[in-house]
């Protein structure tokens, strides 16, 4: 898969939480927007590299499948912030 203009492939990032015990928490513990990680990068998305978190709007990306994993293709004006 190659994206093309200036689309970016992103999947969401897993919080995980370790408990006093040491057990680890996973999903979504808090409300809110959540962060994505940046898997591929088209060739008109300026300011943006492979392996950056970014927050984006996550109801403007069309879900696809890569490799058995979910992830989203989203135009690069929807990703609001880098961390």
């Amino acid at each position: 898969m190659q994206m093309i203009g200036k689309n970016v492939l992103v999947t969401e990032t897993v919080k995980e939480t370790e408990t006093a015990s040491g057990i680890i928490l996973t999903g979504d513990t808090t409300n809110g927007s959540k962060p994505g990680l940046i898997l591929m990068v088209g060739p008109e998305a300026t300011h943006l590299e492979k392996g950056q978190r970014v927050f984006l709007d996550w109801g403007k990306t069309m879900p696809v499948d890569v490799d058995g994993k979910g992830a989203v293709i989203v135009d690069m004006e929807h990703i609001k912030a880098v961390l």
